[in-house]
C-alpha cells in the first residue's frame, strides 16, 4: 500500500536529499556509507528546524498583513490622517466626563478644489489634501482631534473657547494657508475654505450626527457667508431642517388626503369695486399643526419638485369652481377671471401646455377666464424660453400674468418683449404713506406705461383706504387686498359672489 505524504513531508525529504547530495559529493564509497549512517540520525532533527522555520516565516507574514490592515483601519489613505473611527473614540472618551456645549465641532470645506483637482490632476489635489491634514494636524493641542471626514470636507474637536469671535480668530489662523500651497498654486490664487461650528450641546449624541450638524450649517447657509466666516448651527436651523423633513415625508399622503385647500382673494374693479375675480392661493390644513400659508412650505415643495404636482392640483380646483360657477349662475353673477401661481419648474415641461389644456378641456370653462401668473424673478433666468413658453400659454386660450412687477432691476426693459395680458405692482410699491410723492410718480409711470402697452395692471397688498383712493386716482385697474378682502375658502367666495350680484 503506497504511503501518503503531506506537502510539508515531502518538503522536508526533498531538503534533506538536498543537503545530503551537497555533502557527500566527491567520497569514496565507504565514506558515503558512513555518512549515511550518520545523517539517519540528524534528518529528523534537520526537518524540525526546516518547518520552524517555515512556522515564523508565515506568522511573520500574517503579522505584517494585520499591521497594514490596522494602518487603513487606523489612517486615513489619502491624508495619512487618524481615520474617523480613531477621531471617533478620541472623541468620545473626552466626551464622557464632558458638560453640554463644552466643547465644540468645526467643519472645513475647501472651496474650489474641483477647480484644482481640473488644474492638476487628481495628484495635485490629493497633495493639497496631504497639506491640509498635515496643517491641521499640527494645530491640534491637548484634547483636540481633526481628521479628514470625507471629500475635501475636513472636521475638528476643540474645547468652546465661549466667546464667538475667539473662533473665528481660531478658524482665521487655521485657514489662512496660502504659503503652505503657494509652489502648488497659481500666483495671487486665494485658498478659501466655507467654515461652520456646531456647539456640542448634547455630549451622548454621536458624533456622527455632531458632525452633521456642523456641515448642516454650511449647506443651509451656502454663500450667504464670506470667507473666514464661522457659520453657527442654531436651534432655528435645527427646526428648519426638522420642519423640512416632516414635509417630504408627509406631503405625498397629505395630497392624497385632501390635506391641501384651494382659498381664493377676491379682486375688485376700481372704478366700480366689484368683484371682477379672484387669486387662487393653496393652503394646507395639516392635522398637527392645522392651517399653513404658503410661505411655510412652497419654498420647500420647489426644492423638491413637489411644486409641480400642487400646481397642477391648484388648476384642477380652479378649473372645476368657474365650470360649477358657470353652469348654475350663468347670466346671475359676474364672468370671472381666476389667477394661479405656476411655479417656474413648469417651464421646462415640454408637456406643460397640453397638461394644462387636457385638464381645461374636461370642464366648461371657456377662453381667457384663467390666468397663469409668473413671477417677475422668473424672467431674468432665460428670457427668450419664458417668451416662448407664455405666447403658447395665451395660444391656448389663458391669460398671463406677471406677479410682483417691479422687484427687479430689469423689469421695464424685459416687458417690452414680453406677451403679458396683466402685470401686479410688487406690494413694496405700496408704502404706509401713499402720499409719499415718490412712490407716487413711480406707481404713476407704470400704470401710464402698461395702458400704452394695452397691460391691465393689479395692485397687490391694498390695506386702507387712502391707498385705495390713490390707486384709483392714478387709473390702476384692478385691487387685490384686505382692504377689500381676505383669502376665503371656496364656499365663502362663492357665497360673497351671490351677495354682492343681489344688491
Amino acid at each position: 500500500m503506497p504511503i501518503k505524504l503531506t506537502v510539508a513531508k515531502k518538503l522536508k525529504f526533498i531538503v534533506s536529499l538536498f543537503f545530503l547530495a551537497m555533502v557527500m559529493d566527491g567520497l569514496s564509497a565507504r565514506e558515503k556509507i558512513q555518512v549515511l549512517q550518520e545523517s539517519s540520525t540528524h534528518f529528523l532533527t534537520l526537518g524540525i528546524i526546516i518547518q520552524v522555520t517555515l512556522f515564523l516565516f508565515a506568522v511573520s507574514f500574517i503579522c505584517f498583513l494585520i499591521q497594514k490592515k490596522n494602518k487603513l483601519i487606523d489612517h486615513d489613505p489619502v491624508t495619512g490622517m487618524a481615520s474617523f473611527s480613531t477621531f471617533e473614540r478620541n472623541v468620545r472618551k473626552v466626551l464622557s466626563t464632558a458638560e453640554p456645549n463644552e466643547y465644540i465641532i468645526l467643519s472645513f470645506n475647501i472651496d474650489n478644489l474641483s477647480l484644482i483637482n481640473e488644474s492638476f490632476g487628481i495628484h495635485g489635489g490629493n497633495e493639497v489634501l496631504r497639506r491640509v491634514g498635515k496643517h491641521l494636524e499640527e494645530c491640534c493641542g491637548p484634547r483636540e482631534f481633526t481628521t479628514r471626514y470625507f471629500a475635501d470636507n475636513f472636521i475638528f474637536f476643540t474645547r468652546n473657547p465661549d466667546f464667538f469671535w475667539n473662533i473665528e480668530e481660531r478658524v482665521y489662523e487655521m485657514t489662512n494657508i496660502n504659503t503652505l500651497l503657494q509652489d502648488m498654486l497659481p500666483e495671487k490664487y486665494s485658498f478659501t475654505f466655507t467654515s461652520s461650528v456646531y456647539y456640542i450641546d448634547n455630549p451622548s449624541d454621536t458624533v456622527e450626527s455632531m458632525v452633521d450638524r456642523a456641515n448642516l450649517a454650511q449647506k443651509l447657509c451656502h454663500n450667504r457667508y464670506s470667507t473666514h466666516r464661522v457659520i453657527e448651527y442654531t436651534s432655528e436651523m435645527k427646526n428648519s431642517h426638522e420642519w423640512k423633513r416632516e414635509v417630504t415625508l408627509t406631503m405625498e399622503n397629505a395630497l392624497d388626503n385632501e390635506e391641501f385647500e384651494v382659498y381664493y382673494q377676491p379682486k375688485f374693479r376700481f372704478d366700480n369695486e366689484t368683484i371682477m375675480g379672484a387669486e387662487a392661493l393653496i393652503r394646507w390644513n395639516n392635522p398637527n399643526k392645522g392651517f399653513l400659508a404658503p410661505a411655510k412650505f412652497v419654498p420647500l415643495f420647489e426644492d423638491n419638485g413637489f411644486i409641480e404636482k400642487i400646481d397642477k392640483f391648484v388648476f384642477n380646483k380652479v378649473c372645476s369652481f368657474l365650470d360649477l360657477w358657470n353652469r348654475n349662475h350663468q347670466g346671475q353673477g359676474p364672468s370671472l377671471t381666476i389667477s394661479f401661481n405656476l411655479s417656474r419648474y413648469h417651464l421646462f415641461n415640454p408637456n406643460l401646455i397640453k397638461e394644462l389644456k387636457n385638464i381645461a378641456d374636461q370642464y366648461d370653462i371657456g377662453q381667457n377666464r384663467i390666468e397663469v401668473e409668473l413671477t417677475e424673478t422668473v424672467m431674468f433666468d432665460n428670457p427668450k424660453k419664458l417668451i416662448k413658453v407664455m405666447t403658447e400659454i395665451k395660444n391656448a386660450g389663458f391669460l398671463v400674468s406677471i406677479d410682483d412687477f417691479g422687484s427687479g432691476y430689469s423689469s421695464l426693459n424685459l416687458l417690452k418683449n414680453m406677451p403679458a395680458d396683466v402685470i401686479k405692482l410688487d406690494k413694496e410699491f405700496l408704502s404706509a404713506s401713499p402720499e409719499n410723492s415718490k412712490e407716487s410718480i413711480i406707481i404713476t409711470s407704470v400704470i401710464n406705461m402698461a395702458k400704452q402697452l394695452n397691460i391691465k395692471t393689479v395692485a397687490e397688498g391694498v390695506e386702507t383706504r387712502l391707498q385705495s383712493d390713490m390707486l384709483k386716482k392714478i387709473g390702476c385697474d384692478i385691487a387685490q387686498g384686505f382692504f377689500y378682502a381676505k383669502p376665503m375658502c371656496e364656499s365663502d367666495f362663492r357665497k360673497l359672489l351671490i351677495q354682492k350680484a343681489a344688491v
